[in-house]
């Protein structure tokens, strides 16, 4: 069995998908579709991870009706969980779905109690120790305590990370991944201090060196949606840069393409694939996922076309 990879999708919701045929603010609507299912960037991340072939256990907050719900769906795709019930109810994701386009309306979070970080940190203290894989997935809820992860002992821990919020000592500690998108990584360089020149030709291998210099981050990724996709590490003090830009497909639902993206390094640094193949495997996976309505309909067969079809296609940053 593969080796099992500790989700930490703290912050999950319940997901509400409308289908309209154009969305026009102000206006009545027809709705020519509705689905509901659990959803947000752990158990998107969880079930990809699983049908690629992977080992997650999912480890969230959950309350209420819609965190039973939630509970209910993930068992019974056969995941392993660490479930957190908490007194608040799990928020609710609307999302609106028009000619290709997606209009979110996300819920608050619920707010934490003490006594509920305390199970927290009591019930991950039954896994950390025996865990090596570690994936930090989104957001955290409201009232989390952040500082009792962040006193957790992370040696010998690969710690992979898909977030921009509360993470600064993780990435101090050392991280295989950073992956986030461009909004959030202008967020990072803003943290740092670094210079924002958009306009220089050299403002990836600028800033991306700088982030590496300054943190031990092993590899950084940077997605834009339909832009291409940036890697980034140092090699003995030598830069390296990888883009890819995935290609033109009909778009279904791109919810959860950055999960996909995630869970797909995941897997692939599971099976021992290098810097280049694992950005290959990644963006096929996210690509695929775009052409379903749900992030783990996606086929293998079409990953692995995707894979092909992309490999030829990886460019440096010089």
């Amino acid at each position: 069995m593969p080796q099992e990879t500790l989700i930490l999708g703290l912050n999950p919701a319940w997901q509400r998908l409308f289908y309209v045929d154009k969305f026009v603010p102000g206006e009545v609507h027809r709705i020519e579709k509705v689905e509901e299912y659990a959803s947000g960037k752990g158990i998107n991340c969880g079930r990809v991870l699983q049908l690629l072939g992977g080992n997650p256990l999912l480890m969230h907050f959950l309350g209420s009706d819609h965190g039973s719900k939630i509970f209910d769906e993930i068992s019974a795709c056969g995941i392993s969980q660490a479930p957190v019930w908490i007194k608040e109810p799990t928020r609710i994701c609307t999302t609106v779905v028009s000619e290709g386009d997606t209009t979110e309306l996300i819920e608050p979070s619920p707010v934490l109690t003490e006594n509920e970080n305390d199970d927290f940190l009591q019930t991950l203290n039954e896994y950390w120790t025996s865990t090596q894989c570690v994936a930090l997935c989104g957001s955290f809820p409201q009232g989390f305590d952040v500082g009792r992860i962040n006193a957790l002992d992370f040696a010998g821990k690969r710690v992979f990370v898909d977030a921009i919020e509360g993470i600064d000592e993780w990435l101090e500690k050392g991280v295989e991944l950073l992956k986030i998108n461009m909004q959030e990584y202008c967020k990072l360089l803003t943290r740092l201090g670094i210079p924002q020149v958009t306009s220089s030709p050299q403002f990836w291998k600028m800033t991306a060196t700088a982030v590496l210099e300054r943190l031990p981050i092993k590899n950084l990724v940077i997605t834009n949606e339909d832009a291409p996709v940036r890697a980034f590490r140092l090699v003995e003090k030598k830069f390296q840069g990888l883009l890819l830009q995935p290609p033109a497909i009909e778009l279904k639902n791109d919810i959860g393409a950055g999960d996909s993206f995630f869970a797909g390094w995941l897997y692939a640094d599971g099976k021992g694939l290098d810097f280049e193949e694992s950005l290959v495997k990644a963006t096929a996976v996210a690509v695929a996922r775009c052409e379903v309505e749900r992030p783990w309909n996606l086929r293998l067969e079409r990953i692995e076309e995707l894979e092909q079809e992309l490999a030829s296609q990886v460019e440096k940053i010089e």
